[in-house]
C-alpha cells in the first residue's frame, strides 16, 4: 500500500434531510483477511441512491448517518488482505453488492443474494462514492476481457435485469417490460439479446426513456395514452405475454402485469413500492394460474456468468443506456438529473 494515501474525501450522508451529503475526510480503509482494497474507477447512480437522496422512510431505517453510500461500482485492486489468492494487484473488477455470510441455510442452498445474515455494500456500511473502498474478495468479480472499465459499474443493474427476465421464459417468448428506468432499459436490451420473440416496453410519460427503449429493440412501446392491458392483449392474439417483468414500483403497473400475462405465464417483480401493501388482483393470479416471483439482486454467481457472456459477445448496448458520464465531483448534479428522469444510466468517474 506504499502508493495509497492515508486519507480521502468521500461523499457522506451526514444530514437528516433531503440531499444531506457533504464531502468528508475519511481514513483509507485497510483490507483485513479475505478482503481487497479497491481504487474506484466508476460508480453509477442507482434507484437505491435516489431513495437515500430523498431520505424516505426506508432510507432512514437502513442507512446510518455518516455512511459513504454508492454500490454500483468498478475499480482496480490495489491491496490484498491476508489469505487472498484469487486476485492480483492491478485486477479490474466490478462489485457484487450483496455481502453474504456463506454459511447460513440460504447461502448453502445457492441463494446467497438473500443471505439470512447479509448486508448491502454502500447502504448498511461504507461504499463507493469514494476514491477507495474494501470488500470481500469474493465480491470483487473480474470484468470480461475487453470491457471498458468505465462500463463495468453497470453490471449490478444489468444483472438485476437478467435475473428478473430469467424468472420466466425468454428465448422465443413474448416479454413485457413495465417501467423504463435504467434496469428496465437493460431488460429490453437483454431480452432481445437472449432471443425473445417480441418485446413490449411500457412506461408512463417519460418520452426520453421510451425512445431509448425503441432504440434498444423494443417491438412495441406503450405509455399513458394507451390502454396498456388491451394493447398487450391485441399484440399477443388475446393471450397475454409469456413473461412480464415489473420494474416501475407502480401499483397500477403491477396490476397491469397480472391482467396482461397469459394463462400459466410468469410475473417477475423487482420493484420496491412506496406503499408496501399495493392492491393485487389475486383472483386473476389464481384463475390465470400465474407464477408470481419476487426478485432480489443477482444470483451469485449464475447471473454474473450470463451477463459476462452477453457483454463479451457485444450483445448489450451499454453506450445507448449509459447516457451521461461526469466526474464524481458532480455527485449532487447527478442525483438531481437522475431524479428528473431525463437520462438513462448516469456514471460518475473518479
Amino acid at each position: 500500500m506504499n502508493q495509497v494515501p492515508l486519507t480521502m474525501k468521500a461523499w457522506t450522508k451526514t444530514l437528516d434531510e433531503r440531499g444531506g451529503f457533504t464531502l468528508e475526510d475519511h481514513p483509507i480503509p485497510k483490507p483485513v483477511a479475505g478482503e481487497v482494497l479497491i481504487q474506484t474507477l466508476s460508480t453509477s447512480v442507482c434507484g437505491t441512491d435516489l431513495h437515500i437522496w430523498k431520505w424516505d422512510d426506508w432510507s432512514r431505517e437502513n442507512v446510518p448517518l455518516g455512511t459513504i453510500t454508492g454500490h454500483e461500482t468498478s475499480g482496480k485492486v490495489v491491496a490484498l488482505g491476508d489469505g487472498v489468492t484469487s486476485h492480483s494487484i492491478g485486477d479490474l473488477v466490478a462489485i457484487e453488492c450483496h455481502l453474504a455470510c456463506w454459511s447460513c441455510p440460504r447461502c448453502d442452498e445457492g441463494n446467497a443474494h438473500i443471505c439470512e445474515n447479509g448486508s448491502i455494500f454502500g447502504v448498511h456500511g461504507n461504499g463507493a462514492f469514494a476514491p477507495f473502498f474494501v470488500v470481500p474478495a469474493v465480491n470483487a468479480r473480474q470484468i470480461p476481457e475487453g470491457l471498458d472499465p468505465g462500463h463495468a459499474s453497470i453490471q449490478d443493474p444489468l444483472g438485476n435485469a437478467i435475473h428478473t427476465l430469467t424468472g420466466g421464459p425468454i428465448e422465443g417468448a413474448t416479454v413485457a417490460i413495465h417501467g423504463l428506468g435504467p434496469i428496465g432499459l437493460f431488460a429490453v436490451n437483454a431480452a432481445k439479446a437472449m432471443g425473445a420473440k417480441y418485446v413490449i416496453a411500457i412506461d408512463w410519460d417519460n418520452q426520453y426513456r421510451m425512445n431509448l427503449a425503441k432504440g434498444l429493440g423494443a417491438d412495441l412501446v406503450l405509455g399513458k395514452d394507451d390502454d396498456v392491458v388491451q394493447a398487450i392483449l391485441d399484440a399477443t392474439e388475446g393471450r397475454g405475454v409469456d413473461n412480464s417483468c415489473e420494474f416501475s414500483g407502480s401499483p397500477t403497473a403491477l396490476a397491469n402485469t397480472v391482467h396482461s400475462t397469459r394463462m400459466g405465464g410468469y410475473v417477475n417483480v423487482l420493484s420496491v413500492y412506496g406503499d408496501s401493501m399495493p392492491a393485487v388482483p389475486m383472483n386473476e393470479v389464481v384463475f390465470r394460474y400465474l407464477h408470481v416471483k419476487g426478485i432480489n439482486g443477482r444470483k451469485m454467481w449464475s447471473t454474473w456468468d450470463t451477463m459476462h457472456e452477453l457483454l463479451s459477445a457485444g450483445k448489450i448496448d451499454v453506450d445507448r443506456v449509459l447516457t451521461h458520464r461526469m466526474p464524481i465531483e458532480n455527485f449532487p448534479e447527478a442525483m438531481e438529473l437522475a431524479l428528473s428522469g431525463e437520462c438513462g444510466k448516469i456514471v460518475l468517474d473518479h
